[in-house]
């Protein structure tokens, strides 16, 4: 007998990023992070099915948190949230097996460590539910060629690594909306970077239910306040990758000399020229990690009673200070021995049934397995 997901029921709002904060700093987690933010973008959600994935890129940065884990964190509070690291992923730019169990290791803890509580929220290992590829290969039968071809991350990856140009690059975003379709998610919280690629996720599920009838939910994105975060170079995304990121567990002096280093308003050269806030990677920033002065920050900028200099200190101390309860949290967890692969096995066990009933569905809607008499 085939199923259909249940529809969202309604439920409490979401609390705003501040207030999932301040619930998280409280007795049970003391050294979790606040969430900087100039607002709620979750707030008129109704309670229902979360997912999200993310590369295992080692340690989370700015640019992670900013974009999306800050909305990992609140939405863990109002829904039912998954989360996924994407090491399958991986391996389409990462071929150093030991590199990408290290980083997966430490996305996870620094994932725990910003407050994502295992006892709200399911994070598991992807290659742990092989479900996922399966569903990969289901879903791709009814995606053109030319739907995938055009996908940023394809050309993206094309262009910065020309010599490696795997099948798997081509096949990424087929496997990205099976881990969204897999468990029925109504919500996926993403860096803005990701639109399209969600947007194509919702195209595939639309085509294999119009062919099958339908089943699969077609996932909204949910943006967060920063939706871009440009890195310290100022001008492209924040990224391990191109080495312009800002680290949140670094030690402090490392933190300053990252932000130190940010480029700034291009055309403001002397320390007398009036500079322009909103152009201003710094001043962007202190929005987040200064909200309640952050004007103040900008008007002097505007006049230059202030220079970039004395806006990037103050910007690295409040970092530096955001993070303090965090990077205290990672030691903490750090010194658990096995404690991380717990709860990524135990994420796992726990979508077991609902990955393998979806996947029931599929094989009976598409003809797989053999004729009942």
């Amino acid at each position: 007998m085939t199923t259909t997901p249940e529809p969202p029921t309604a439920g409490p709002a979401a609390p705003d990023a501040v207030t999932s904060a301040r619930a998280a700093s409280g007795a049970v987690q003391p050294t979790t992070a606040p969430v900087p933010s100039a607002g709620t973008p979750v707030r008129d959600l109704p309670r229902s099915r979360v997912f999200s994935g993310i590369q295992p890129s080692g340690l989370p940065h700015v640019g992670n948190y900013l974009g999306a884990l800050a909305n990992y964190i609140a939405m863990q509070e109002s829904h039912d949230a998954i989360y996924c690291i994407v090491d399958y992923h991986a391996l389409t730019s990462t071929h150093d097996g030991e590199l990408i169990r290290r980083n997966t290791h430490e996305m996870a803890l620094g994932l725990l460590a910003l407050g994502l509580d295992p006892e709200r929220a399911i994070l598991f290992r992807q290659s742990d539910r092989p479900e996922h590829t399966e569903l990969t290969w289901l879903l791709s039968s009814v995606v053109p060629v030319t739907w995938i071809e055009r996908t940023p991350s394809f050309k993206e990856k094309r262009r910065y690594q020309p010599e490696d140009i795997n099948h798997a690059l081509l096949t990424y975003p087929v496997l990205q909306a099976a881990d969204i379709a897999i468990y029925h998610a109504r919500y996926v919280p993403v860096g803005k970077d990701q639109a399209a690629h969600l947007e194509l996720a919702r195209e595939i599920v639309r085509a294999w239910n119009a062919r099958y009838g339908d089943y699969f939910i077609e996932a909204e994105a949910v943006f967060s306040d920063a939706p871009v975060v440009r890195g310290t170079d100022g001008v492209n995304k924040m990224s391990k990758s191109l080495g312009n990121v800002i680290d949140i567990f670094a030690e402090p002096d490392v933190i300053r000399r990252q932000v130190m280093s940010m480029v700034t308003d291009t055309q403001r050269i002397l320390r007398t020229d009036p500079g322009r806030p909103e152009v201003c990677n710094v001043c962007q920033l202190h929005r987040f990690f200064s909200p309640l002065e952050y004007e103040a920050i900008w008007d002097g900028e505007r006049t230059a009673r202030t220079g970039c200099v004395d806006t990037k200190r103050l910007l690295a101390d409040r970092i530096i200070e955001t993070f303090a309860g965090a990077r205290e949290r990672r030691r903490e967890l750090a010194e658990r021995p096995g404690y991380v692969e717990e709860v990524l096995r135990a994420g796992a066990a726990r979508l077991e049934p609902m990955a393998r009933e979806t996947i029931a569905v599929c094989h009976e809607r598409m003809g797989l397995g053999p004729v009942e008499r």
